[in-house]
């Protein structure tokens, strides 16, 4: 039996059962996708990795600069530069200023896969349903297999735990878990035969275009340098098709858009991802939740506090404290 099991495998996730780990207890970590790092994640396409979820990191606070300064250390980030713009003049966008950014050469899940080193992730491991019994939990999965733990720490959007929890929670509870919401984001990879691009930044972050949120030279992280670009929408323009069952004729209005706007040949290929849970919108305004039940489920994750990759790992610490001197 576990003594505690964490079910997501992002920062939060990854953070709390470093920590559990740390105190002596047997850790169970699960994620029902099959990669590691949630929104750290990068692709491979004809042997290219693209950052389709965070494209760089910054500091943000004390655990992402301790962080850095280790990610530094072992050379899996480098130097990345950022700019910001209000205007969609491409011709604007020649004289912006920068910040220093970092990115990730072998691409941005290395940094998850760096923190969770000495933990073993059960990948393709979908919560179904978690019971309470004699003192411990039955996690059911929806690969049919059982799990008994004595904790359990979701560390998973909240509103993929509300369905998890809602038979353990007050209404209020309820209600203020629901509350918490997201921006949506969309995505799309494109890679090209050749693809001349300069400006002084390699990441922009635009706050009036009326569909990108981001214009990524992702090509420009690797070595040698990949001919591949990588866009993001902004909630607005990603809400209309949250629902879409079919997502390439956005993919094709959106290529058709960058083209115009870049002056760029047409793409050999592409890719497109839709992330419903992109980035927190409203929080729930605390470090994490712990439920006080007789067997202790605690819930924690980048809603809890906000502020990016620094709130998702000080929510996972804070829910590992409850195990502390236990």
């Amino acid at each position: 039996m576990l003594d505690v099991a964490v079910i997501g495998v992002g920062l939060a996730g990854i953070s709390a059962a470093v920590e559990c780990q740390k105190k002596g207890l047997k850790i169970g970590l699960f994620d029902k996708s099959r990669g590691v790092g949630g929104r750290l994640a990068t692709r491979r396409v004809n042997d290219i990795r693209l950052d389709h979820g965070l494209p760089s990191w910054n500091i943000q606070g004390p655990h992402t600069q301790a962080l850095t300064e280790k990610l530094l250390a072992e050379q899996i980030i480098s130097p990345w530069k950022v700019a910001h713009s209000d205007s969609n003049s491409v011709d604007a966008w020649q004289t912006l200023e920068t910040e220093n950014f970092y990115a990730a050469p072998n691409g941005m899940t290395a940094i998850a896969k760096y923190l969770a080193r000495d933990l073993t992730i059960n990948r393709s491991f979908h919560l179904d349903k978690i019971i309470p019994a004699e003192n411990h939990w039955q996690l059911h999965f929806k690969n049919n297999e059982t799990v008994e733990a004595k904790a359990i720490i979701l560390a998973i959007p909240a509103s993929q735990a509300v369905p998890l929890v809602e038979n353990f929670v007050t209404r209020e509870l309820g209600d203020r878990l629901q509350s918490v919401t997201y921006e949506p984001a969309i995505s799309l990879m494109l890679g090209f035969e050749e693809l001349n691009l300069n400006f002084p930044w390699q990441e922009l972050c635009l706050s009036d275009h009326p569909s990108f949120k981001k214009i990524i030279l992702d090509g420009k992280k690797r070595s040698p340098q990949a001919q591949t670009l990588v866009l993001q929408t902004n909630a607005t323009f990603t809400e209309k098709y949250l629902d879409a069952d079919n997502l390439q004729p956005i993919a094709q209005t959106l290529i058709r858009e960058i083209r115009q706007l870049l002056n760029l040949s047409q793409p050999s290929w592409h890719q497109i991802h839709r992330w419903r849970y992109a980035l927190p919108d409203k929080t729930f305004s605390e470090s994490h939740l712990y439920l006080p039940l007789e067997l202790p489920l605690i819930l924690c994750g980048d809603w809890c506090l906000g502020n990016g990759a620094e709130g998702a790992i000080a929510s996972g610490l804070a829910a590992a404290t409850y195990f502390d001197g236990r």
